[in-house]
């Protein structure tokens, strides 16, 4: 059970004031976000939105909304944005009446804790180093089954399975032809199926997104965080069946998002150049990266979809010293051993620019041949 706050990645501000250093001299490939920061014109929409700082903004969010359900194809009443999609990751379960979660790990610990502050279970489904962390479908499949057997026919279910895709922090996907044939089976068993795809724009082609209208227990997560480069904005949203968005909406406090992060929204969403170069560069870049990685002794490199890698170390080595000489380099990783399941001594990196990329192989090499 998570009984302290969740450990994420991206503290380097708290890191560089704990140690007395500026924040620009850290490297942080602690957080995975887009290198390429956020587009230019998001940044102009958030400027000339400075005027309307003295209303509320509009709590429904009609205009992001509906172009959120053009780009996707779906009634913009199966949409509903949150203060970044933690925000609507912690009250899913309340929505839901949710008593058990099954969740496959390792993964984002937020599902977890969302689940125990609702009073619920929650139970790990986990995929294995031996391997490389292919997401659990087959005992997903085998414990959905099990669960269908002992329910009665139309008998409603309170729990849900959840699955990130790509997943943080191996960085495996699932194809979106897996995940349907998973649905299938969850949703004859009256469960609930969430997908969290905050990653989902670097491999777009795997995406359930295109589902919803015909797939009533299925929710899927997005976030503008991490292809948009823009974490301190706060933006994310949930596509869902409109009678389940409609009580997810409820539980929401009002102007949950503010004026400024329904125009950088829009702005995004309206940016293709940015959409297309960020796409071609990660792919390009993560091919390189993860080559070069390979290069350095003692690293077992599991292959990724996103934008980040996440590296076994030796068996022997203590990772907190690792990441604390890699943090005195001013290099900023996160150290996989706080996710629940991990039995194996990790690191994720995220995948920056090329140079920066070289300065942590380097550092690995240095770091790794003298621990």
């Amino acid at each position: 059970m998570v009984t302290q706050p969740v450990v994420h990645g991206g503290q380097v501000h708290q890191i560089a004031k704990a140690l007395g250093r500026p924040v620009d001299s850290f490297i942080d490939f602690s957080a995975s976000i887009n290198p390429f920061g956020p587009p230019s014109s998001v940044l102009n929409a958030m400027q000339q939105a400075l005027p309307a700082c003295g209303h509320y903004p509009d709590p429904t969010a009609e205009d992001l909304r509906t172009r959120l359900a053009k780009e996707h194809g779906v009634s913009s009443d199966s949409i509903v944005l949150g203060n970044g999609s933690s925000e609507l990751i912690r009250i899913l379960p309340r929505a839901l009446s949710l008593c058990q979660g099954y969740v496959a790990g390792p993964t984002f610990m937020e599902y977890e804790a969302s689940l125990h502050i609702a009073g619920a279970r929650c139970t790990y489904v986990l995929a294995t180093s031996g391997e490389k962390y292919a997401p659990p479908l087959g005992q997903l499949s085998l414990l959905v089954d099990g669960i269908q057997k002992h329910t009665f026919r139309n008998e409603e279910s309170f729990t849900a399975v959840f699955i990130c895709n790509p997943n943080s922090p191996t960085g495996r996907v699932v194809s979106a032809r897996s995940l349907r044939t998973l649905y299938r089976q969850i949703e004859q068993a009256g469960l609930w199926m969430v997908v969290d795809e905050a990653f989902i724009d670097f491999c777009p082609s795997h995406s359930l997104i295109k589902e919803i209208s015909n797939a009533r227990r299925l929710l899927i997560l997005r976030s503008f965080t991490k292809f948009y480069g823009m974490p301190g904005i706060r933006l994310g949203y949930l596509v869902g069946a409109p009678e389940t968005v409609t009580i997810i909406r409820r539980l929401l406090p009002p102007w949950s998002v503010s004026h400024f992060a329904q125009e950088a929204g829009v702005a995004a969403l309206d940016d293709v150049k940015y959409r297309l170069r960020s796409v071609k560069f990660m792919q390009q870049e993560r091919q390189r990266f993860m080559t070069r990685l390979r290069g350095v002794p003692g690293l077992r490199i599991i292959p990724a979809s996103a934008n980040f890698v996440m590296v076994e170390l030796p068996s022997k080595c203590v990772t907190a010293d690792l990441v604390s000489g890699l943090t005195r380099q001013g290099i900023l990783v996160r150290d996989c051993q706080t996710f629940s399941g991990m039995t194996q001594p990790a690191l994720r990196l995220a995948i920056r620019y090329p140079r920066d990329n070289n300065r942590v192989i380097h550092a690995l090499k240095e770091t790794l041949r003298d621990s």
